[in-house]
Parts: structure tokens; sequence; C-alpha cells
């Protein structure tokens, strides 16, 4: 398999000094020249990547900056076919003619970029460029569904069957609900997958960085044995396939682990069902079992057919492990959550405490803290939830104002993320030394982190929460003694317990 790292230049930057250094992980680049401004002589920037270069011109009517009439291209091209690079690539509406009268079909990655979600005859035009005999076609719907993502795994799976010299199709979707299809693709056979130049310039959305397809893929070669997955909303950003995979690497499983947008509720129905069930298994693919995050928890929990006492009684499952005839869930969180505050010596038997949510992740916490002694209050934005919830859990409803006797707080929502600041958590008003859990994480500091360091409070983050929780996950999904160090260094933490 070889990653394409397309080039996007940079504002104001010398794009031949960039493609001196290509991103780690990578062994090929692609020169998009629509992105590179018409009339940019190609020479030099072939001549300066060390690694084979894909030349490109996506058309404006698939997704790029390009021209679409055939005479054009067809100049483009006749052009640029002398250069010494590895391979052309020719859309297959506008440039099928061009292989061999133009660029040597040796040379050709015939490719066809679909922006409107999967074709009924898809497959059919597939097939049919595979017969024009190019050295690689290439087929890129936009989807955002999970029927789309099956849809696309199948047809990568048809068309790259038997041994792997033969593969010559690269199936994969652009979108963020594709992102499974695009670590899927090259382990079911595709000899091209793409990847982003670096995190500020994808050519697409849902691109990997070529290191992160390493990290996530690179300890498999070919079919996984086992795959898992997250399944929640906005999934693309979280760090639990990258902290999964490192642990399969660490113990030599071949297993996978990759985020899946579930967009509807109803989508979980495909997925949790007992093994050998789901139509993940009809493509070969064997399911160990599920994380699941915000906002499904507690439609993962209702679709269990075994649930953890602790989860039924939080409404709530985060790990859903799909078993001959049964479908078990539990609620790891309880786990992450308890050991965290454990870390922090916080004496929890009859300390106050606060969770603001009322949600799936909410109602993880309040269980948790109520298991270990605490006397539990909750808060939320929505008055009537915060009440229902209470109600269904014994604990009594407060706002956040009245923080100020709490020893812990527990923040079950999306607040404040993106480290923007929230009038509803400036209300806090916990005593010197109080302890604040923020569930949520991102790529900075989160407002809560930010109201913390300021007021003088102890602060645990999400990662924190996520690292302890996947351990008990990971256990439960492999059956083997979790690898924590290499874990915890997959997402930025140190651990110091093996």
């Amino acid at each position: 398999m070889e990653i394409v790292a397309t080039f996007v230049p940079a504002p104001r930057s010398d794009p031949a000094e960039e493609l001196r250094h290509p991103p780690q992980g990578a062994t090929m680049v692609e020169l998009r020249a629509d992105l590179l401004g018409k009339g940019r002589d190609l020479a030099p920037l072939v001549a300066a990547s060390p690694l084979p270069v894909v030349v490109t011109l996506r058309s404006r009517a698939e997704g790029g900056e390009g021209p679409d009439e055939p005479a054009e291209r067809r100049r483009f091209y006749e052009k640029v076919a002398s250069l010494p690079a590895a391979l052309f690539d020719l859309e297959a509406t506008r440039d099928r003619e061009l292989a061999d009268a133009v660029i040597p079909r040796d040379r050709v990655i015939l490719s066809a970029h679909v922006s409107d979600g999967i074709p009924a005859n898809l497959e059919e035009r597939a097939a049919a460029m595979l017969a024009e005999g190019t050295r690689f076609i290439k087929v890129v719907p936009t989807i955002t569904t999970l029927s789309d993502v099956l849809a696309v795994l199948r047809l990568a799976q048809a068309l790259n069957k038997g041994s792997r010299p033969a593969h010559r199709a690269v199936i994969f979707a652009a979108g963020e609900a594709g992102r499974a299809t695009r670590l899927l693709g090259p382990l079911l056979g595709a000899p091209l997958a793409y990847a982003a130049w670096d995190s500020a310039r994808p050519a697409a959305p849902g691109q990997y960085l070529a290191e992160e397809m390493a990290a996530l893929i690179g300890h498999l070669n070919g079919r996984p044995r086992r795959l898992c997955a997250v399944l929640g909303l906005r999934v693309g950003g979280s760090l639990s396939p990258r902290m999964h995979a490192a642990a399969f690497r660490a113990l030599g499983i071949p297993n996978l682990f990759v985020p899946l947008e579930i967009a509807e509720a109803a989508e979980l129905d495909a997925l949790l069902r007992p093994a050998g069930e789901s139509p993940l298994d009809d493509i070969g693919l064997a399911v160990g079992g599920f994380a699941v995050t915000m906002p499904w928890k507690g439609e993962a929990a209702r679709r269990c057919t075994v649930l953890a006492p602790r989860a039924r009684r939080a409404e709530a499952a985060n790990t859903v492990l799909p078993r001959p005839g049964k479908v078990l869930g539990d609620c790891t969180d309880i786990d992450g959550i308890t050991r965290v505050l454990a870390e922090e010596e916080v004496e929890l038997p009859g300390s106050r405490a606060l969770v603001l949510g009322a949600g799936g992740a909410a109602r993880a916490a309040v269980v948790a803290l109520q298991l270990a002694g605490a006397q539990v209050a909750v808060a939320a934005r929505d008055p009537s939830r915060a009440r229902e919830m209470a109600a269904r859990l014994d604990v009594v409803v407060a706002e956040v104002e009245a923080s100020a006797r709490t020893a812990v707080v527990v923040n079950a929502t999306p607040a404040g993320v993106d480290g923007s600041a929230d009038p509803w958590l400036e209300g806090l008003r916990l005593p010197p030394d109080g302890v604040v859990v923020d569930l949520p994480y991102g790529a900075g500091p989160t407002f809560l982190e930010q109201l913390a360091g300021g007021r003088g409070w102890r602060f645990v983050g999400g990662r924190e929460v996520l690292l302890y929780q996947a351990v008990s996950q990971f256990a439960a999904m492999t059956g083997a003694a979790p690898p924590v160090r290499a874990m915890a260094g997959a997402i930025g933490l140190e651990e110091a317990s093996a």
C-alpha cells in the first residue's frame, strides 16, 4: 500500500521548498495542479519531490478548481505528459480518451468523484472503469450515512477480490462519515491511500494525515481479525481509535478501531446486534465491540439484551459487545470518573458533588459518584430534564451557583469545549482546591480548564477520563490486560503504572 499525501500549498509559501519535505509516513505525493494556480510550471515541483508524484487536475464538476472542458484538460495533459511523474490522474467522465492517446495506460489512475451519495449504478460504473485497463481506478463518493459506509465497503471488497498483486481499485468515501472507509479501504485491498499534507490543509473532508494512517492501521497487513468502532456524532476527532490502535500494536493483536458517524438513532439498529448478525459481518468484518459516545449512550443501552447493573442504573452504555445470541452493555465511563478522582486523592464518601448535564454521560457520572458514596446534585440548562434525571436517580436538583460547598463538579456537557467563554459555567463557585472534571476534550484548553486555572481549582481533563474508561473497555473487548502506558502515550498523556 502506498500512502499518497495530497499537496495543498500554504499561502505565500515556496511550493518547491515544501515539496522537498513531504509528511512523515507518506510514500507518494499528489500534485493538485488545479490548486497551484493556472499556468504554473509543474516541472520544478515534480523535480523537488523526493517521492514519486501523481499529477492531478481535479475539475470543478468533481470538487476541484480545474477546468471542466475536455479540450482545455487535454491541452494540460499534453503539456505535462513528458514529466517524470509516476502516475497521472484522469477523470473518467472528461479524460477517458487520453489514456494511451496522451498518457500510457500503465501510468493512469482513472478516477470518479461523486458528490451526491451512492448512485444506484456505482458498481457497474466502477467495473466499466476497471475494464479500461488503466494502472488503477479511483472511485470516491461523498457520503453522510452509515448505509453509505457499508455500500462503499461492499464495493471495495467486490472490486479487489483475489490476490493483492491484482488489486487495482481504490475505493473510499469523502466526508466525515467516510473516515472508516479511508482506513478499511487499504486493508480490503486498495493499492493507494490518500492523506492530507498537514492538519491545516486537508484536500478533502475526512482526510487523515499520513502519520495518523500509519498509527491507526500500520500494525495490520490485510483484513483485521476483529473490527471495533466508536459510534457517535462528530467522532472524526475522537482519540479512541488512536488509543486502541496503540494497544493492539503493543500486544500484537490484529484488530482495527475506526470512527463511525451515527446521524440517527435508527442507524444503531443495524450495528447493535448479536455476533454474526451485523451487516459488517456480511462484509467479512467480525465485530469485536463498540465504544459509544454522545449522544447515543442511552439509545445504546436500550438496544442491549444484557446490561451490567451499573449501566442499567445509569440507563447508559458506552461499551457494547455483540456476542452469540446477545448484546452485552456496560458503562466504563464510571471507571474513568472514579479512577481520576482517586488519582486526585478526593475522599468521595460523604462529600458533595455536582454533575452538569442530563444525558447519558451525566447519568454515568451520577452513578459513579453515588457508588463511591458522594452526595450528588445535578444541574442542567433545561431544568425539566434535570428534574427528570434527578427523580430517576434519587438525587437533588441544584443551580451551578450553589456549588460553593461542593468538593467535585463533573461537566458532562459540551459547554466550552472549544475554549470559548460560557456564562453558565462561569456561575460555578467551588471552594479553593475544589476539583472539576471536564468530560469533553478538544485540540486546546477547554473553557472550564481556563476557568479552573484562574480560580485555583484542581482540573481533570476529558483525556484522563477517556484513558481510564478505555482501559476497562479494551479489557472487555479483547479479554487482554490493557497496555496502559501505550494507550496513555497515544493520546499525549503519561501513565506511571503499567
